[in-house]
């Protein structure tokens, strides 16, 4: 990034952060806590390297452009990570996009989940609606995971996955339980603890270890 994106003066950064920028603001941007209040109709932009973003409010669309930030923040109906580095920390989220590299996301539950951006990692507690990882290196654990679908070279972890299919290679998928399992790319690894699973394996060398239930 441009030295332009790392030091600002107090009149850029309050005007981009807006009133809930507290106190008075340094010239250089990194290092600092910003608050930064969320309007549901409008997307909140978080743009600055560096910094620790406080999200507080009703959010509606997030987007974090910046590198190396550290956000909190409430439910969001849409958080989108475009830069890299970034580790964030929200409430339940409606749709994820994470596009940039190196990204970090927990949340309680996420419906709509992307990952194209490599190396990152998304931690979730509860239920994923959907998701689709078509990056490279990237990592999801979840406890649920209604529909899931692996594009590229991903691992998921997971205590259940409903509906899965694997178009991709080079994937490493731990289960406890899935119900369906569609395997159409090379390399896969795919263990499932438990349970019966339907599967259709039409790729080649993959390694399935689907485990019965204890009578």
């Amino acid at each position: 990034m441009t030295s332009s994106r790392r030091v600002l003066s107090s009149s850029l950064l309050v005007l981009a952060l807006g009133a809930n920028a507290t106190g008075a603001v340094p010239a250089s941007a990194a290092g600092i806590t910003v608050p930064v209040q969320c309007e549901l109709g409008n997307e909140t932009l978080l743009p600055w390297d560096g910094m620790s973003y406080d999200l507080q409010g009703t959010c509606g669309a997030v987007r974090v452009t910046a590198d190396d930030a550290t956000v909190t923040m409430p439910a969001a109906t849409r958080l989108t990570v475009e830069g890299a580095g970034n580790v964030v920390t929200a409430k339940p989220l409606g749709a994820v996009s994470i596009t940039g590299s190196g990204n970090a996301v927990t949340t309680p539950s996420v419906q709509d989940l992307a990952v194209s951006g490599g190396g990152s990692v998304v931690s979730v507690a509860g239920l994923v609606e959907r998701a689709e990882l078509a990056s490279a290196g990237s990592a999801l654990s979840a406890d649920t995971v209604n529909v899931l679908r692996l594009r590229a070279s991903d691992s998921v972890t997971a205590r259940k996955a409903y509906r899965t299919r694997v178009t991709g290679s080079g994937n490493t998928l731990d289960l406890t339980r899935a119900d369906r399992l569609v395997v159409t790319g090379d390399r896969n690894a795919v263990t499932v603890a438990r349970g019966r699973t339907t599967v259709r394996d039409r790729g080649q060398d993959n390694v399935l270890d689907l485990r019965r239930r204890r009578r």
